[in-house]
């Protein structure tokens, strides 16, 4: 509830202040599907290995566009996949709002949720149980606003660079560097995206770090400076008709010292992967 009252305030700001803009196009365009699929994901955190892995999922996927505000629902584009928000029916999608925009280039406002929450009474509420999360304290979903760029390349290459800060939990940052390339192949529409992400020291500790009070034999107290991300992943795409689609996919993260050095988390690599049936209206 806190974070849709922020999104509304975050709506209503940004209302006002494109008043003074010059007239914009009103047409509302939006997409709307309804899936059903599997995944699997191997978490960085292995006490919050989803329970719902091989579980046939309902997956909702909105988008839209409406002058010059959007969202984006986490998916091709985002180096986000099907399953690394597991559990959730809809997952967290981007609002923005965009500052510039033309055929190759265009300048947003964006807000989403990165991080999920954890600890001893998140992991009961989503039927995990597990004596690695006791004494910890929870900690929460993070939003973060910020600034995106992205540079069009050509009709199928996107480069996108953009920079966020939590308003609500950690107070951290994250700077986030994105290429992706869709290709064709028979009659699969093929999606390689990477990505590079650095986040603060005060966002890695608020997940990964482990407080004096937190200590528990095993669990030595820790504490680190910023951190990197690297993801890859590979989505195909096939269209059994005009309204239904199957995906399928894969992506991996791999992560620097300043995750895998805490108690908390597991070695490298981070990997999920998703086959999924999509009805889009």
């Amino acid at each position: 509830m806190k974070k849709l009252w922020l999104l509304l305030l975050y709506g209503f700001l940004l209302t006002i202040s494109s008043i003074s803009l010059a007239e914009e196009e009103s047409a509302f365009n939006w997409q709307f599907g309804v899936g059903l699929g599997v995944s699997h994901n191997r978490n960085l955190l292995p006490a919050m290995d989803s329970p719902r892995n091989g579980i046939p999922q309902l997956q909702l996927l909105f988008d839209f566009e409406y002058k010059n505000w959007f969202a984006e629902t986490p998916s091709l584009r985002s180096g986000q996949l099907f399953g690394v928000r597991s559990g959730r029916l809809l997952d967290d999608f981007t609002l923005g709002y965009r500052l510039s925009n033309s055929e190759r280039h265009n300048l947003a406002l964006i807000m989403a949720s990165y991080h999920d929450g954890f600890g001893p009474s998140v992991a009961s509420g989503d039927g995990i149980s597990s004596s690695k999360l006791d004494g910890l304290h929870n900690r929460e979903s993070d939003l973060m606003p910020g600034l995106r760029y992205q540079f069009y390349t050509t009709d199928n290459q996107l480069l996108s660079l953009q920079v966020n800060k939590d308003i609500t939990t950690h107070h951290g940052d994250m700077l986030r560097l994105f290429y992706g390339f869709r290709f064709e192949q028979h009659n699969w529409d093929l999606y390689f995206n990477s990505e590079l992400s650095w986040y603060s020291a005060k966002l890695v500790n608020y997940y990964y770090g482990v407080t004096a009070a937190e200590v528990r034999s095993g669990r030595p107290q820790y504490q680190s400076g910023s951190g990197w991300r690297w993801h890859n992943g590979l989505v195909g795409v096939y269209p059994l008709n005009k309204h239904w689609i199957t995906e399928l996919g894969a992506g991996i993260n791999w992560y620097t010292q300043a995750f895998t050095d805490s108690p908390l988390t597991r070695n490298n690599p981070e990997v999920v992967s998703f086959v999924l049936i999509r009805y889009v209206f």
